[in-house]
């Protein structure tokens, strides 16, 4: 079995090119950039620097910060109490977008592979499937939470302390660099989880209209059989992604940063976030025919839990 990554790329880009063009339709296009918008407001799109870490410098500012911050809201307890409120809210806003988006992604990967442009119907179809990844998201989300508390409890905790005292400056410095090594393997392990779930285990979800960890049993085997190729694949995506911005900055500039604006951007460069969702499929339909969205799928077959040539 041979895996490409320029061939489904190829494909996913003809594919959108029969759906958006063949024929051209406003409604259409403007229906579908909805569903895409949606389906990815809460996709990080942002990016961080890192600056150069003073273990002693560092550490003293930390600690004195956290000191003026506490005196200034222990001075006003209605400050802590709004600061309490916002934060709830902020998190109870985050939580609804989650259970939007999870339903939102199956009625835009539906819509692509039917050809077609709804959004009530779907949105009812897909209520199983949308709260199961739903959930799943949530938990995931938290387990990130907590695994970037853990490295910051375990090591910058300990760092900012020790760099108190010149003499365990040396410390300080190392376990801020462990705790650095840590939250980058932590991310990238993250990141891919996720970009396996939104690549691989969504499309199964809606080929075999199953729940998200049974989705996911079915997909482990063919990630441990072939894990060099979903690794390159993510890299691939990886690479796409760094064009994509290129490309991204340059248009914001022609379009005198139109395309940055909410939902008015996802119109303007909807066959790029359409041929992004479907080279995921086509990828996927590399490994198994029965994995192929595009194929109709017979009524007594079961979902490919082994690799078969």
């Amino acid at each position: 079995m041979r895996i490409g990554y320029f061939e489904p790329l190829s494909r996913a880009w003809e594919r959108t090119r029969a759906i958006l063009w063949q024929p051209f339709d406003l409604a259409k296009w403007l229906l579908l950039a909805f569903a895409a918008w949606v389906a990815g407001l809460t996709t990080d799109t942002g990016s961080a620097a890192a600056g150069r870490w003073d273990g002693n410098d560092a550490g003293r500012q930390v600690w004195s910060g956290f000191d003026r911050m506490w005196d200034g809201f222990s001075a006003n307890v209605f400050w802590l109490a709004l600061v309490f409120m916002a934060v709830m809210i902020g998190i109870a806003v985050a939580i609804l977008l989650l259970w939007i988006t999870s339903r939102f992604k199956f009625i835009f990967l539906g819509n692509l592979v039917t050809n077609r442009a709804e959004i009530v119907e779907p949105w009812k179809r897909h209520e199983a499937l949308g709260n199961s990844l739903f959930l799943w998201r949530l938990c995931f989300s938290a387990a990130c939470v907590a695994g970037v508390v853990l490295v910051a409890v375990v090591f910058f905790a300990p760092a900012a302390g020790l760099s108190l005292h010149d003499t365990l400056e040396g410390l300080s410095v190392a376990a801020g660099v462990f705790g650095t090594l840590g939250l980058v393997l932590f991310g990238i392990a993250a990141l891919f989880v996720a970009l396996m779930t939104e690549s691989f285990v969504v499309p199964i979800m809606y080929r075999y209209e199953m729940p998200v960890l049974d989705a996911w049993r079915a997909f482990i085997p063919w990630l441990k059989t072939r894990p060099l190729h979903f690794v390159v694949y993510g890299l691939f995506v990886l690479l796409l992604a760094v064009i994509f911005a290129l490309f991204f900055s340059i248009f914001c500039m022609i379009t005198c940063c139109l395309a940055a604006l909410p939902y008015l951007g996802t119109v303007l460069l909807l066959p790029v976030w359409v041929a992004y969702r479907l080279l995921s499929v086509e990828f996927l339909a590399q490994f198994h025919p029965d994995f192929d969205l595009f194929r109709p799928l017979p009524e007594d077959v079961e979902v490919v839990f082994v690799e078969g040539e």
